[in-house]
């Protein structure tokens, strides 16, 4: 044997090595966080078998050649929703999504197929009301979980896409293992995990993936805390107890961030180095910085789908005014599909006072701030680290009065608590 066959070899013992040092390291980190799952009992049953049908699907996609990692996902997918939610919930939803694509690659013009899939989707949302006989009623809300806004953004992606989409593609995007659990899921961008996928060497996402998991379970946890020891609204009678009671409501939204940290973590896992859904919004220093650090990618989604369109279609009348009406309109659309959101997920649409002066009352000041932003051409203002902490500590505050009127059961209840309790 030649010394450069000899060093080559070397050189290739020593990757494997590594290779499975980088696993084992990887897999005790998991079996930690599966027994941390374990023991504080942190979600529902279904939870703990997720985590299970995910860090076992690791440990063979780990090992898998490259050009079989993607199809493995795909098909990991839609066998772990036939183990997790039962085979005929994962059949409906199959043939479903099925159907959708079949409408997409119809040989027509493309309005009539949106009008078809339009079409589609009111008669499913006819069933979701209704209800259908033989179709379990856990498939509508996972139905619509998937589809109700993911489609939105598939659709966009199809429509100025070079290339006809695939159907390898459509079943991996749609059925993204943790969304069987997870209802309330972080609106994935459809171009962004086409383009993220082994973006880096597996090992470096999947670390990346079990640190944001970490962080998820943390929040849980912490939430579990919130939600033990906030007061009873019924009990607040006075301006600390009413202080307590609206803060700990607010922290409850730790659930909400936790899990998405969690969701896409999952999705580290096989290789997709997808962006972080929250970045600290606890600190946001004001309405604008706390609406891109909150929901990252129902950001995105709104930015990418309303606010964008119409900002260029208005930009030669004037910038201010196309962000001003561009803003507008994104937080109605912020609004009604909240609404819809409700709906598919607990049957029934979110028409409510204190929902609609939330979401009216956030977007006067984003639209503000968005003026304000674009006057200044996107230059931070210039603050001393005391004032740095006091515009953190008065958006907290303005997050946190607005938070507790979206969560009211009534405006007057509302009024109630802050002008006549709150003030005992």
């Amino acid at each position: 044997m030649t010394a450069i066959a000899a060093a080559a070899l070397g050189g290739e013992a020593g990757r494997d090595a590594s290779r499975v040092r980088r696993f084992l390291g990887l897999a005790v980190q998991l079996v930690a966080i599966l027994a941390v799952f374990r023991v504080y009992e942190l979600e529902a049953p279904l939870f703990q078998r997720l985590a299970l049908l995910c860090v076992a699907g690791f440990a063979v996609h780990y090992w898998l050649p490259a050009a079989w990692r993607y199809p493995f996902f795909a098909i990991f997918g839609v066998v772990g929703y036939a183990v997790l939610l039962g085979p005929v919930v994962a059949t409906l939803l199959l043939s479903a999504g099925l159907v959708f694509f079949g409408l997409v690659r119809l040989p027509v013009g493309w309005w009539p197929r949106i009008a078809a899939i339009v079409l589609v989707g009111l008669a499913m949302s006819v069933g979701r009301t209704t209800g259908v006989p033989g179709v379990p009623a856990a498939f509508w809300p996972v139905l619509g979980s998937i589809f109700m806004f993911r489609l939105i953004v598939y659709l966009y992606d199809v429509r100025h896409a070079k290339t006809p989409p695939r159907l390898l593609d459509f079943v991996a995007y749609f059925l993204l293992l943790p969304n069987a659990y997870f209802l309330l899921f972080p609106v994935v961008d459809h171009a962004t995990f086409l383009v993220c996928r082994d973006r880096r060497p597996l090992a470096d996402t999947a670390q990346t993936g079990i640190r944001w998991i970490a962080r998820g379970a943390l929040q849980l946890v912490l939430y579990r805390l919130v939600d033990a020891y906030r007061p009873d609204v019924a009990g607040a009678t006075t301006v600390a107890t009413v202080a307590a009671w609206m803060v700990m409501t607010y922290l409850l939204y730790l659930r909400v961030s936790g899990q998405f940290h969690i969701a896409v973590g999952m999705l580290h896992l096989f290789g997709f180095d997808l962006p972080e859904t929250h970045r600290r919004y606890l600190l946001a220093s004001s309405v604008a910085d706390f609406w891109r650090r909150i929901n990252i990618y129902w950001k995105d989604f709104i930015l990418k789908l309303f606010y964008l369109p119409v900002f260029f279609r208005l930009r030669r009348s004037g910038e201010l005014r196309a962000a001003a009406i561009a803003t507008t309109v994104a937080f109605v659309a912020t609004w009604i599909l909240h609404s819809w959101q409700w709906y598919w997920l607990l049957g029934t649409p979110l028409l409510t006072w204190p929902d609609t002066l939330f979401w009216t009352i956030l977007g006067i000041l984003m639209v503000r701030a968005t003026v304000e932003e674009t006057r200044r051409r996107g230059r931070p203002p210039e603050r001393t680290r005391v004032g740095h902490a006091f515009a953190v500590l008065r958006t907290f505050g303005l997050i946190v009065l607005l938070w507790s009127l979206w969560h009211s059961s009534s405006l007057p209840a509302w009024f109630d608590l802050v002008m006549l309790r709150g003030g005992s």
